[in-house]
This record gives C-alpha cells, sequence and structure tokens, in this order.
C-alpha cells in the first residue's frame, strides 16, 4: 500500500450540482440542450437572414415572372430588330433593373448578416439569389444600352 498523496486521495464525488442547481443556468441549459440535441433558440427574429433571403428570393421572382426583360432582350437585342427606346419598353426595363438590384440588396444583407446559427438553407438561398440577380442587373443595362445606341 502506497502513501504518496497521489493514492490517498479521496476518489468519491463530493457534491456534484445538478443543471437545475448549478451555479449558472445558463450553462446548466446550455448543457442540456447539447445533451438532448435540441436546438438554440435563435435570436434574430423577424429581420433574420432567412427573412432576408426569402424577401430576395420575392423579388427575384418579381423580375422574371411580371417584367417581360426577357421577351425585351430576344426582340431588341438577340435578333438584331432596330427600334427605339419606347417608352413602354424603358418602363419594363427600369423596374426589371430596380427588381433585380432590390433582390440583390435583399440578398447581400441576409449574406451580412449570417452567422454559425443561420439555416444553410438561407445562406444558399441568399447567394443563388446575388448571383442570378447580378446577372439580371447586367442584362437590363447592356439592353438599355444597346437600345439607345
Amino acid at each position: 500500500m502506497s502513501t504518496s498523496p497521489e493514492d490517498t486521495k479521496d476518489t468519491t464525488p463530493t457534491s456534484d450540482p445538478s443543471p437545475e442547481t448549478g451555479s449558472d443556468p445558463a450553462e446548466a441549459s446550455a448543457g442540456e440542450a447539447f445533451v438532448s440535441a435540441a436546438p438554440e433558440p435563435r435570436k434574430d427574429g423577424l429581420f433574420g437572414p432567412e427573412t432576408f433571403s426569402v424577401a430576395g428570393l420575392l423579388l427575384l421572382a418579381t423580375t422574371l415572372l411580371s417584367t417581360e426583360l426577357i421577351a425585351i432582350v430576344n426582340q431588341h437585342t438577340l435578333t438584331g430588330a432596330q427600334g427605339t427606346l419606347s417608352a413602354a419598353v424603358q418602363g419594363q426595363l427600369t423596374g426589371a433593373g430596380l427588381f433585380a438590384g432590390l433582390a440583390v440588396v435583399s440578398a447581400a444583407v441576409a449574406l451580412l448578416r449570417a452567422d454559425a446559427s443561420t439555416r444553410p438553407w438561407a445562406r444558399h438561398l441568399a447567394a443563388a439569389t446575388v448571383l442570378v440577380g447580378l446577372l439580371l442587373v447586367v442584362l437590363t443595362v447592356a439592353s438599355y444600352a444597346l437600345l439607345t445606341t
């Protein structure tokens, strides 16, 4: 039998603080959430990255479905039809560019507000909205420039 201090220590647990009676309730609830695999509550609320991602998608859908940007590009730019920039075409291009720009801004805000607790689908949706929205903005500006010359 050894009498060194390492061997004579009492190894029985003293008072093990339970999560309910621990010194810090936030640590206790975080520990319980980790063990039970429950998701942590999100702090962003209404103006979180998920909201801005969906708003960007809706603005992008508005650009694609309600404006005639693709028809204008096909009719005037790709086929080489000559014509002037009428007020109706100018309004369509302005509306498409405005909504596409707003979609890019909304999705960029979603990406800037994203953190580790952001759902992956929101980050992917925001990134895709930025890419497609920038493409539509470039398409709008190019169509406008080609029709004015």
